[in-house]
């Protein structure tokens, strides 16, 4: 009798909300889960998915029983099932000590599921998986950071996050059946530069997206015309769209200041969604300068899915700015690829963490150098001055890029295949030398080197 296969995803955004690029994973696992699930099998064999989530209800960030009850109904049609996981809704989610509670509690759940299991720990509160990767022989872990306190947080990353991921990273370097996620190639340098990761603990299951989702696909002009109209913002003007979290590391702030001397050639469109901590001031921050800077513009303190698509496609949009301090991956550039695939936006981002993973300047987006004066100005300038032809060839090649390099049920398939199917011999898998363009085999990669996170959903 064949052995049973279970996959177990361990996350605190996207099963019972959906509020950040954590959220948009976890949908885009959902979304291939329901539609290609019989495709992932043909690929690896058969599986039951399951979730773990820290116990829903009012206490998670932007509780929606309608995100809950999706998950389930995905599921359960597969034969799995939602793993509530205790915690103290007393105390903050974000924390070290909530975060251990969380991955010990999902280890053991983990070992009962079936004959041969595949664990996923998502960033940073279950990256306490590692601890436990090696407690049973039926059970694989893989830890799937997508962002770390250095990049989100520098200069000066919160010194529990930072000890907690060290500690993660140490133990998958000690584990025998400890993993680690190989996102991109500037996170995994970055872990390997930063945080001491043995390359030999790497499995690749490169960021994508579920390109056959119907909210991917890009709206008509009437369309999009229409949802802006609705949000008073101008449907035949050039605009300038962002999209992020009221979060000093998403660099709205950034954009605001950059704008004022443009505000006479288009008009500012810009989603900031409040946190659920103390950050949320920034919203009224940001409205507060448009106010005194004299901008066109229009801030919207909420996530409507419907609007970045609508903006991204809009023939009137210019450029989508994503100005943000430290990035792995934006989901934004992805999502902005295939929404405006047949007119509207271009992306404009800071050359940066992973942005020049995403994007190669005046092929398939614009770069500019954070670093230099006034470039994001000068960046948002070069994208209000293209010619019609020269963004629908910058558009056609992000999408051409994204559907090659980001299909996340292919990505899906791979990855359990390469846990749960016999393999001819060792994979070599590659590694960016941090101080060259040469790529190496992580076998050959440097041992130390000093090397220096959806938008919304």
């Amino acid at each position: 009798m064949p052995a049973s296969r279970a996959l177990l995803y361990c996350a605190v955004n996207g099963i019972a909300n959906n509020t950040n690029g954590i959220g948009r994973q976890t949908k885009t696992l959902l979304g291939v889960l329901e539609q290609h699930h019989d495709e992932i099998t043909a690929q690896a064999g058969a599986f039951v998915p399951y979730l773990a989530v820290p116990d829903p209800g009012p206490a998670i960030w932007g509780y929606n029983p309608a995100d809950l009850a999706y998950a389930r109904q995905v599921v359960e049609r597969l034969g799995g099932r939602i793993i509530a996981l205790p915690w103290d809704t007393a105390q903050p989610l974000w924390r070290p000590k909530t975060w251990r509670a969380l991955s010990a509690q999902a280890a053991r759940a983990a070992a009962d599921l079936a004959d041969e299991v595949v664990v996923i720990g998502v960033d940073t509160p279950f990256a306490g998986l590692a601890h436990h990767a090696d407690e049973h022989d039926n059970v694989d872990t893989l830890i799937a950071l997508f962002s770390t306190a250095r990049i989100t947080e520098r200069p000066h990353p919160d010194p529990g996050r930072l000890a907690w991921e060290r500690q993660a990273i140490a133990a998958a370097n000690r584990s025998r059946r400890g993993w680690v996620a190989d996102i991109g190639t500037f996170l995994t340098t970055h872990l390997h530069t930063e945080y001491g990761l043995d390359p030999a603990r790497l499995r690749p299951w490169p960021s994508g997206l579920h390109l056959a989702s119907t909210d991917l696909t890009p709206p008509t002009t009437a369309e999009a015309e229409q949802v802006v109209r609705g949000y008073d913002i101008p449907a035949h003007r050039p605009v300038v769209a962002a999209i992020g979290r009221t979060d000093h590391t998403k660099g709205l702030d950034l954009l605001i200041e950059a704008f004022a001397p443009l505000r006479d050639q288009a008009h500012l469109a810009m989603i900031a969604v409040p946190t659920d901590d103390d950050r949320a001031k920034l919203l009224a921050v940001y409205r507060r300068r448009c106010t005194d800077l004299g901008l066109d513009a229009t801030v919207i303190g909420r996530y409507d899915r419907a609007l970045p698509r609508a903006l991204a496609a809009l023939p009137a949009t210019r450029a989508i700015a994503v100005p943000s301090r430290g990035e792995t991956l934006a989901n934004i550039v992805f999502e902005t690829a295939l929404w405006a695939q047949h007119s509207g936006a271009v992306i404009l981002a800071p050359a940066i963490d992973g942005f020049p993973e995403q994007i190669t300047n005046g092929h398939n987006g614009l770069l500019y150098d954070p670093a230099a004066p006034d470039a994001l100005t000068a960046g948002l300038q070069r994208a209000l001055r293209l010619a019609p032809d020269q963004r629908a060839a910058l558009r056609a090649a992000a999408h051409r890029k994204v559907v090659a390099e980001r299909d996340a049920a292919r990505h899906l398939g791979a990855l359990l295949a390469g846990f749960w199917l016999p393999r001819p011999g060792p994979v070599t898998t590659l590694i960016d030398h941090p101080d060259t363009d040469a790529r190496l085999p992580r076998s050959q990669a440097p041992t130390s080197t000093h090397h220096s996170l959806e938008a919304a959903p």
